[in-house]
């Protein structure tokens, strides 16, 4: 059948959207572009118009996958990046499949204990379904309502994409804020009404966003899913959020969200994000890819943590210089030291176990003042063995920042290759000068403890000390194996 003969001016309006129905299930019809060729001879009139707009409807609900929902009146700014609009009816486009689009942001969330909570209420399945309609109708509506499109990604991933840094900011935080309300009330509406009684547990949360990067190619698929880096970056910071937090909430964004929410933000106010701050994490390695990572703050339960800030920005630095002569070991340790007094001026003798806490924290500080006076001395040896009784007693606390805890077991790791290669350096420098440092008879009782490895040790770290070239020596080594060294806290995704 011709087109021509299929349809033409006289036909009426219900065989007219019958008729594009049909091609558009069939599959025949995929795009808005081939609905106005098909129809290119008719005149423009209201009957054609209308049967174009609920044909291009059930075109987006078929084959624009998450995008079904997208159009220029509902998410106005996604739509202008995410897709091709007709001229002449503006109604209608097509998706951009393949290309690389600046503005397009993309958030993953994974919410904490749904696995167990459906497994404890598999007997009660009007419970599960409840927290199944809080994901797919609420969540839906929260993040509309922040110009923002969701989707289910698989079980308890929800995937949120929208045309501006601070929209799927404040739709992810939104999210995460329902999830923490037991009410669960958005726009009074509270959906556990619906079976008077009940009452959720508070759920957290952790997500990853990334986007905002020019040459980024978004791909959107004929079924209208997406993949690309912008889906590989949110899914890893995700993990990384989760695997620093797995009991509480974290949200982990890349400098480039970070840099065009803080331009949008010089320009723009909403009171929404006047409770958030940020913290920079530093480097985040996926897979040989690095990202400038920052951390949401959530004021003012986590206040505390911007008292760490300026400590950590002196650390990157000094990691970024590669300062391992003396910067990178004082900043670790003020950081560590930052942590503990943290701690202790939250209040931790509370309680007895708070009380212990708040003495094991004192022990530390003064261990943290023995190692830094050992490196001052140049007795790097003793002062990195007292950095890693440090870090292995901080790894204990719960309470200290994950991140912190990360950035000081790499350092404690590098400082102990460049220790290795040090004393290798020192034993050498002592066999060729043993006759400088010690008369006959203490180089022969040096020799003979020598071959009793046990005692030798302690006489071997001794005659080390003696050495009066040993900074010089630390400088030499830290540059020659401190060049080499990265601090990059690693995705594991």
């Amino acid at each position: 059948m011709t087109t021509t003969q299929a349809i033409d001016a006289n036909t009426s309006e219900q065989e007219l959207l019958l008729h594009l129905y049909e091609r558009v299930l069939s599959g025949e019809m995929q795009t808005f572009a081939s609905l106005t060729e098909y129809v290119g001879k008719l005149p423009d009139s209201k009957k054609l118009r209308k049967c174009l707009f609920k044909s291009f409807e059930l075109q987006r609900k078929i084959y624009w996958g998450i995008f079904k929902e997208l159009t220029p009146k509902a998410f106005p700014l996604l739509w202008q990046e995410m897709v091709i609009a007709d001229r002449k009816f503006t109604f209608g486009g097509d998706l951009k499949r393949l290309m690389s689009i600046p503005e397009i942001y993309l958030g993953l969330i994974d919410i904490h204990g749904y696995t167990k909570y459906c497994q404890d209420k598999k007997r009660n399945m009007s419970m599960v379904d409840l927290l199944d309609r809080m994901i797919y109708e609420d969540v839906t509506a929260i993040s509309a309502d922040s110009g923002v499109i969701t989707k289910r990604a698989q079980g308890d991933e929800i995937l949120v994409i929208g045309a501006s840094a601070s929209d799927v900011m404040k739709a992810v935080m939104q999210i995460m804020d329902y999830f923490n309300t037991q009410g669960r009330s958005f726009r009074n509406t509270i959906l556990s009404r619906k079976l008077p009684g009940t009452v959720l547990p508070k759920f957290q949360i952790s997500a990853g966003i990334s986007g905002g990067q020019k040459f980024t190619p978004l791909v959107v698929t004929r079924d209208g899913d997406i993949s690309g880096d912008i889906v590989n970056t949110a899914a890893r910071l995700q993990t990384k959020a989760n695997r620093i937090s797995p009991n509480s909430n974290r949200i982990m964004i890349t400098n480039h969200v970070f840099q065009k929410f803080v331009s949008w933000q010089k320009e723009n106010e909403d009171d929404y994000f006047s409770r958030v701050d940020f913290f920079n994490v530093g480097t985040v390695e996926f897979k040989g890819v690095t990202l400038v990572v920052y951390d949401l703050i959530f004021l003012p339960e986590e206040s505390r943590r911007l008292e760490l800030r300026e400590k950590m920005e002196v650390l990157y630095q000094n990691l970024n210089k590669k300062n391992w002569k003396t910067g990178v070991f004082e900043s670790a340790l003020d950081v560590a030291a930052g942590s503990l007094k943290n701690m202790i001026e939250k209040g931790c003798r509370d309680s007895s176990a708070g009380r212990i806490l708040e003495e094991r924290c004192k022990g530390l500080l003064e261990l943290i003042k023995s190692a830094l006076k050992l490196f001052n001395a140049m007795y790097y040896e003793a002062a990195i063995s007292t950095l890693s009784q440090i870090v292995d007693e901080l790894i204990q606390i719960k309470q200290i920042d994950r991140i912190v805890i990360e950035y000081l077991q790499l350092i404690q790791k590098n400082y102990l290759e460049i220790n290795k290669a040090y004393t290798d350096i020192l034993d050498e420098e002592v066999e060729i000068r043993l006759n400088d440092l010690y008369g006959p008879k203490e180089k022969t009782n040096y020799l003979l403890l020598k071959k009793h490895q046990n005692m030798y040790s302690t006489i071997q770290s001794s005659t080390r000390l003696k050495l009066n070239n040993r900074k010089k020596l630390w400088h030499r080594i830290t540059d020659d194996i401190g060049s080499e060294l990265n601090i990059n806290l690693q995705s594991f995704k």
